[in-house]
């Protein structure tokens, strides 16, 4: 073991500020350190802190939310002011690297750096991978386009915004500001880590790649008055008919989250590659004595260029940024909702009017009564039709299938299969006063208040709609005659989300959903279920979201027969 000297002392303790500075600092102000010296110097006078809510696309991010006074810093000697950074000088190739560092500046000479600290090579990355971005990863316009920009087109967000993720909890605001990093100094120290292209991200070392984790903790309790077959989400297909008794509580976190994206800019027509892959632990048995298995599930694996995304995805037939505020996990079942493998283009036609279609991954989720197999050997077709306006949304959807059915006897019959769907998102207060709750800064309750609604008919669908996907209903055989149909299935859902304040919302959701079943189906077959949800949420800190919530749920049977269930359930959720 070699000796400890002095100098590997200093060396070891400047790492370890180093790191736990990094850990601590997930914002995008620049935090300065002293270049040789550890030792802190007299605070500075407490500056005000803008809101959060309050920026702007374009406008600076705001200071460290867990130093909001700023860490300690000291004059660094050839520093440029920002009003001196030009893209013009960084498309020339003169820049160093980006200044809105959340890091320690350090030196721009690596040799210096690995004297000073020992990681010389590791900073080095840095500037080179500076060198690669163009100049447009700078311009607050492509952050705030309709087409081609920063932001994925399939997301839906208005210019300038991120969508919340689908499926998320309100503690996340529905839409989060966009703004480039700052332009790259000239002359000024090298830093340690720069922030990348989209909140939350930095720079890879080495790479123009942008890299962001994220994703939430969330933990689920219920209480079932009565039984249930879903223990985790209210699944009213589920329901026993006829009812039993019994009673149930459950608790579970495999709801819980993760993901990994990352965007590297690329010199065609200025279009940026996305990535993304997320999972959840929500697969499997349900929760059992010592916490179960909760194997990891893929929920979205795909590459967004330009128009395009390509990979596992949501359905181009459904509409993700309808889904309400419930704490149920599965959330209303008429929804539409289905993932799938596919190859997805969405195109700006008009001033907030977009045009998507897809090719997907076919399933034909048929009722076979032991007569034949099901055969699925054409993709899906699905496009829709949306206007994103400053107060909400609008989509029409549509579905063409191809389903077919092979008897014992080798005979082979396809059906074509096709829906509609029309969702929208509208706040209405907003509207009625005239404000725009998107682009204020913070916008009040009534402001922030939604209707959501969601209707989905068609034949042979089934499989797209919440209640009925995997019950078989999209085709079904006649066990007498062996003729082979597709049902008719209706599925629409209806919430308003009332905000009383920046704090406390409350949600009411209804759902139905029901199934026209061909002829000779036995009795027990599923024909329909009633869905509702009422909460009450609260989020004390941004990101955290608290709730409890009824459930009702009703389940009706082809024979007439229908039962009940009713459930408490809560929410604890943080998005990290």
């Amino acid at each position: 073991m070699l000796p400890l000297t002095t100098t590997s002392v200093a060396r070891l303790l400047k790492l370890a500020v180093l790191a736990w500075a990094a850990s601590l600092s997930w914002g995008t102000e620049q935090l300065a350190f002293a270049q040789s010296s550890l030792a802190l110097q007299e605070l500075p006078p407490p500056q005000p802190l803008p809101a959060v809510e309050e920026l702007v696309p374009g406008t600076e991010a705001p200071a460290s939310l867990v130093f909001p006074n700023g860490f300690p810093t000291q004059e660094i000697a050839n520093s440029t002011p920002s009003s001196e950074y030009s893209l013009e000088s960084f498309a020339n190739n003169e820049a160093l690297a980006p200044r809105d560092s959340i890091y320690p500046q350090l030196s721009d000479d690596p040799e210096t750096v690995e004297r000073e600290m020992g990681l010389g090579e590791f900073f080095a990355d840095y500037l080179s991978s500076a060198r690669q971005l163009p100049a447009y990863y700078y311009n607050p316009s492509y952050y705030n386009t309709s087409g081609i920009g920063a932001r994925p087109l399939a997301d839906y967000a208005p210019p300038g915004y991120e969508a919340r993720e689908f499926q998320d909890a309100p503690g996340a605001p529905e839409f989060t500001p966009l703004a480039p990093p700052l332009p790259p100094s000239v002359t000024g120290p090298t830093p340690g880590v720069v922030r990348g292209m989209m909140p939350g991200s930095f720079l890879v070392p080495g790479a123009s790649t942008s890299f962001r984790l994220r994703g939430f903790v969330r933990l689920g309790g219920m209480f079932d008055f009565d039984p249930i077959g879903s223990r985790d989400d209210f699944v009213t297909n589920t329901i026993p008919v006829p009812q039993d008794s019994g009673q149930n509580f459950n608790m579970s976190a495999r709801y819980s989250r993760i993901a990994v994206e990352t965007w590297t800019p690329t010199a065609f027509k200025e279009w940026n590659v996305h990535t993304f892959i997320e999972g959840d632990f929500f697969n499997g048995t349900a929760q059992a004595a010592g916490a179960g298995g909760n194997p990891f599930r893929l929920r979205f694996a795909f590459v967004d260029f330009g128009y395009f995304r390509l990979g596992q995805q949501n359905t181009v037939f459904m509409d993700g940024n309808s889904w309400p505020s419930t704490a149920d996990f599965a959330g209303p079942r008429g929804l539409t909702n289905q993932r799938r493998p596919g190859a997805r283009v969405t195109l700006p036609i008009a001033d907030k009017l977009y045009w998507a279609a897809g090719v997907e991954q076919p399933f034909s989720d048929i009722t076979t009564n032991g007569l034949g197999t099901n055969v699925q050997d054409t993709p899906d077709l699905a496009s829709h039709f949306r206007y994103e306006g400053d107060l909400g949304h609008v989509q029409l959807s549509g579905l063409g299938r191809a389903i077919g059915y092979e008897s014992n006897a080798g005979d082979l019959t396809r059906r074509g299969g096709w829906g509609g769907s029309a969702s929208t998102v509208f706040h209405p207060w907003a509207a009625l006063i005239g404000s725009d709750a998107t682009h204020k800064a913070n916008p009040t309750g009534l402001e922030r208040s939604r209707i959501l609604a969601q209707y989905t008919a068609g034949h042979g669908i089934a499989r797209y709609i919440q209640d009925t996907a995997g019950l078989g209903l999209d085709g079904q055989v006649d066990p007498i005659t062996g003729a082979f149909d597709l049902p008719f299935a209706v599925g629409w859902a209806a919430s308003y989300e009332h905000w009383y304040n920046e704090q406390w919302l409350s949600n009411f959701t209804y759902s139905e959903v029901s199934v026209d079943n061909t002829a000779g189906q036995a009795g027990t077959t599923y024909a329909g279920a009633r869905y509702i949800a009422t909460s009450l949420w609260w989020i004390p800190v941004r990101n955290m979201s608290i709730a409890v919530e009824f459930l009702h749920g009703v389940r009706e049977d082809l024979n007439g027969q229908s039962a009940d269930a009713n459930r408490i359930q809560t929410l604890f959720q943080y998005n990290f």
